[in-house]
Parts: C-alpha cells; sequence; structure tokens
C-alpha cells in the first residue's frame, strides 16, 4: 500500500499515512532488547539510525516522495519515541504528560497542515 497522501482524503486516511507503522514498530521491538543497564547510548545511538532510516523506508518502499509528507512522518516517529520513553528517559528529559500532550496534539494538527497531491486520474 502506498501512502502518498491525496488531496481527496478523509482526515483519518491522512493521519494513518503519517504513522510509519513499520518503523515504530522495529523501535519497540529493539527498545525491548536493549537491555536497561546498557546505559543511555546503545537506545539514543537506535533511535537517531530509525528516524534516519524512517524517510529512506518510506521513498523506497512506500513510495512516498514528498518531502513535507516525509518529514511529517519523521517527526511522528520522533512522537511516538517519545511517548514510549525511548532514550529521553535517560536523558532526564522525559514527562509522561509532557508525553501525552504532545501526541495528542501532534495526531490531531499535522494531517490538517499537510496538504495532499492531486490524485492522478487512470484511463483504462
Amino acid at each position: 500500500m502506498a501512502r502518498q497522501i491525496r488531496t481527496a482524503q478523509r482526515y483519518s486516511d491522512r493521519l494513518l499515512k503519517l504513522i510509519p507503522s513499520e518503523i515504530i514498530a522495529a523501535w519497540v521491538a529493539v527498545q525491548g532488547i536493549i537491555p536497561q543497564d546498557s546505559g543511555p547510548w546503545a537506545i539514543t545511538a537506535a533511535a537517531i539510525l530509525l528516524m534516519v532510516l524512517t524517510p529512506l523506508y518510506l521513498c523506497r518502499f512506500q513510495q512516498v516522495r514528498r518531502p513535507g509528507q516525509l518529514a511529517a512522518s519523521t517527526v511522528s516517529f520522533i512522537v511516538w519515541v517519545y511517548t514510549l520513553r525511548g532514550p529521553f528517559v535517560f536523558w532526564g528529559l522525559y514527562r509522561s504528560w509532557l508525553a501525552s500532550v504532545i501526541l495528542i496534539l501532534w495526531t490531531v494538527t499535522v494531517p490538517l497542515f499537510l496538504d495532499g497531491e492531486e490524485s492522478e486520474i487512470v484511463e483504462s
């Protein structure tokens, strides 16, 4: 399923296409594998690597080409990492109430500001 956002799509469809679910699933798996006593560097490196891989993955495997959508999906990954505690706990930057507020506000607003591209008409 390609993830390009189209002008005629509903809000919920736009929202789902902005969440890099495969990368978030990889994050959840990696976060579960890295031992808690390994210190902040292993989990921070994993988060940064997956953040860098997000637009590359979306470009290569999901045919997303629009820079705005790639950027919004990458920020969505960062929001999810923060919400799931991630390396922010080790660096003293995590606040559960703030994670909830950021997740809610990002989820509600980002699809509103990202314009879709016009759908191509396919003739049979």
